[in-house]
């Protein structure tokens, strides 16, 4: 489901003021669908998109409890949803206050987390109060412990052997209960965790973005470095032959999979000012006379209805790396709709290569958003972009 900003903000203003404290299923899909939007509007604002992630916590377990859902959960996202509303409506970007509204609701999510964990069946007031970062630890390590590729292996070696056992009619029920029960307690542990990794994750993921790269004195940034420098140990080695199409971005000539271009277009001269300033193109002004829209797509896109892809804005994203532009190109006269499976975003370049390239080769460098270097039959060497991990990080996920 794709929803506008617009969109967003209303479904959040409906759900603060209903007077009905229980959600739907419908109801919380589309929050889900808000919060996704949201999330990606306020991507470079840290307190916002940290306040919708606390909300987003909060409804993920909404979501599991259901009709079961204390109150008090219900009473925390529409405070969250309220100051996300105000913070978007509110024209002054003031990080000190928005700092300061993320610290206090982070008070009132980390005593909502206690106040659950009390509540639950066989819990007290005074275990809630013992709860420790160090217990807190030790659950998501045990969680971690359960689910290792060790542990996996050995309880497939066992339902492997119990279906051997049930074709020769020697089947032990009681190993497959306990086995269900083994499996049942560890999904009930990790769910009990599953929203504290998921805030840390993303809190870890802001920080990873807005992390300055490491010191490269002795190299010029603007220059790529020649590919032995990047990682002299990685070994070059055959792979799938797989077609590449070669991008200018900045100063910097770099390839990406054929595969994950869904469109490219001129860039609208007379719109560009429009866009950069939004970092975002809507895709409605790909729309053609007579023409469908989504036939204009390649890949996962051509598949969303054209209502659909009308109501879209796909972010303009900048691949980060030694050698790339540490702002977007203002001369660009190219764009290009990348995807990788329902993920989408905007690459905006000064220049396309009309002819694809393949690989057979290629060599681990990594590099910000650089996977390594390419190499075609000839031994031509292709800087080659992670154009899954550039859309992780900036990408919109549209799910229709």
């Amino acid at each position: 489901m794709i929803l506008s900003i617009d969109e967003s903000i209303q479904r959040l203003k409906a759900e603060i003021i209903a007077q009905d404290w229980s959600l739907s299923q419908k109801r919380i899909t589309l929050l889900e669908a808000s919060f996704t939007c949201l999330k990606h509007r306020f991507k470079s604002r840290k307190a916002a998109f940290a306040i919708l992630t606390m909300a987003g916590s909060v409804l993920d377990y909404i979501k599991r409890r259901g009709e079961n859902t204390p109150t008090v959960t219900i009473d925390f996202l529409k405070e969250a949803m309220a100051h996300i509303v105000n913070l978007y409506e509110d024209g002054n970007f003031n990080p000190e206050q928005e700092e300061k509204i993320f610290r206090s609701l982070y008070s009132r999510f980390s005593a909502l987390k206690q106040q659950i964990y009390a509540d639950r069946p066989g819990k007290t007031s005074s275990s809630a109060g013992s709860v420790s970062p160090e217990s807190e630890t030790k659950k998501i390590i045990g969680v971690k412990k359960t689910f290792s590729p060790a542990a996996i292996s050995q309880l497939e070696n066992k339902i492997t052997a119990l279906r051997r056992q049930s074709v020769k009619a020697g089947l032990d029920k009681e190993d497959i209960v306990r086995l269900i029960q083994d499996l049942q307690s560890s999904l009930d542990q990790a769910e009990e965790v599953g929203s504290t990794i998921r805030t840390l994750l993303d809190d870890l993921l802001s920080l990873n973005e807005s992390a300055p790269a490491g010191d490269n004195n002795e190299e010029s940034a603007d220059n790529f470095p020649p590919p032995q420098d990047l990682s002299a140990r990685q070994e070059i080695k055959i792979c799938p032959t797989t077609e590449l199409r070669g991008l200018t971005i900045g100063e910097a000539h770099v390839y990406i999979r054929e595969s994950s271009i869904a469109m490219i277009r001129n860039l609208n001269t007379k719109k560009k000012k429009e866009y950069l300033k939004d970092s975002s193109i809507p895709l409605k002004d790909f729309s053609r006379f007579l023409t469908s829209l989504s036939k204009q797509f390649k890949g996962q896109m051509a598949k969303i209805a054209d209502k659909k892809l009308k109501k879209l804005n796909l972010p303009i994203m900048l691949p980060s790396g030694i050698g790339l532009p540490e702002i977007i190109d203002e001369n660009g006269t190219k764009l290009v709709v990348v995807s990788n499976g329902h993920w989408n975003g905007i690459l905006i370049c000064s220049k396309i290569d009309n002819k694809t390239v393949n690989m057979v080769k290629f060599k681990k460098a990594t590099n910000g958003d650089f996977a390594g270097i390419g190499y075609t039959d000839d031994g031509k060497e292709l800087s080659l972009l992670n154009i899954v991990s550039l859309l992780r990080r900036e990408g919109f996920l549209t799910m229709v």
